[in-house]
């Protein structure tokens, strides 16, 4: 977006500088990178900490939203560093140390990863052990959840854990489905 503006594609409220270019404002995209980063992070806690949302979620689904929170993460790293290195050596005669500040918000950022890494497995964890099971008769989903569990509703959960399935209601023998141990 910052890059937009500065081209021109995207109208602002206010005018832009003439000859203004990208190199100009990195320090606003960076600003802007860490924001957005920031955002997601929340998102992601929200819908891990959502006991609703997280009974309807895979293991993988969880996964998936911490991964990609983390790689966020780590880009939003990259980017500061990307900035603010180069500050590192001019650091003695900087009126304003930056190469001393940029350091610890990537410290905070990793911080960040990592609790969402906790999380994520704190999620998984309190889920039964995902297994494969294998269909020893041919049926469908719902006789599978009644032989497997004893209950005909969880076929719904085992939908969820299989998208792979072209058709739940025709279920061939030795067909391998993921499934809860419990």
């Amino acid at each position: 977006m910052p890059v937009s503006l500065v081209s021109g594609r995207i109208d602002t409220p206010v005018d832009m500088p003439q000859n203004l270019v990208a190199s100009d404002i990195v320090e606003l995209i960076t600003i802007v990178s860490v924001a957005v980063t920031l955002e997601a992070v929340d998102e992601a806690s929200a819908i891990l900490s959502d006991s609703a949302l997280t009974a309807v979620l895979t293991p993988v689904d969880i996964e998936k939203i911490a991964n990609e929170t983390r790689q966020m993460i780590q880009d939003a790293i990259d980017i500061i560093r990307t900035t603010y290195a180069p500050t590192m050596d001019d650091i003695s005669s900087s009126a304003q140390p930056l190469g001393l500040s940029y350091e610890p918000v990537i410290n905070q950022l990793a911080t960040v990863a990592a609790a969402v890494q906790t999380l994520a497995e704190a999620v998984i964890n309190e889920k039964p052990q995902l297994m494969q099971k294998t269909v020893t008769t041919p049926g469908n989903l719902h006789l599978m959840a009644h032989r497997w569990y004893g209950d005909y509703s969880r076929a719904a959960e085992l939908q969820r854990l299989n998208p792979q399935l072209r058709d739940p209601n025709n279920l061939a023998m030795e067909d391998v489905l993921n499934a809860y141990a419990e």
